[in-house]
């Protein structure tokens, strides 16, 4: 067992994909998201969907409130923890499954779910998972 640590801060992209590695199994235990949004007319919804390995979606997370154009928002999925509906000093939680497994070969999606301008905000991805090798 160890912790392990995932930071992505690719630019102009509000759509990222991370696999669980072969041999592998995670336990997602937080999960924080940054989006800076473009001045392109339109409200954002930020998701958080988990896909097996043939891209089934098994279950998803939405933030109960939407982003508008230039703006820069947090968004914390967690568990633990009640989904709010309006941000608060730019952030929002979302509650996520406690002990939640996935296999390898499964995803986790963060993006934009309207995709307003998907190649040009910045999207900031950060998450914890407790992994276990599989014997």
């Amino acid at each position: 067992m160890s912790i392990q640590y995932t930071y992505n801060a690719t630019a102009d992209d509000s759509d990222k994909t991370f696999t669980v590695p072969n041999g592998k199994t995670w336990r997602l235990d937080w999960l924080h998201v940054i989006l800076v949004t473009t001045a392109t007319v339109g409200n954002r919804q930020v998701e958080v969907s988990i896909t097996d390995a043939s891209d089934v979606m098994r279950i998803d997370f939405h933030a109960g409130a939407t982003q508008a154009a230039s703006l820069t928002r947090h968004y914390v999925f967690q568990p633990g923890i009640y989904r709010e509906t309006t941000f608060t000093d730019n952030e929002i939680q979302v509650s996520i499954p406690m002990n939640m497994i996935l296999p390898a070969g499964w995803k986790i999606r963060v993006r934009d779910t309207t995709a307003t301008a998907a190649a040009a905000d910045d999207m900031t991805v950060s998450f914890q998972v407790t992994e276990h090798a599989i014997n």
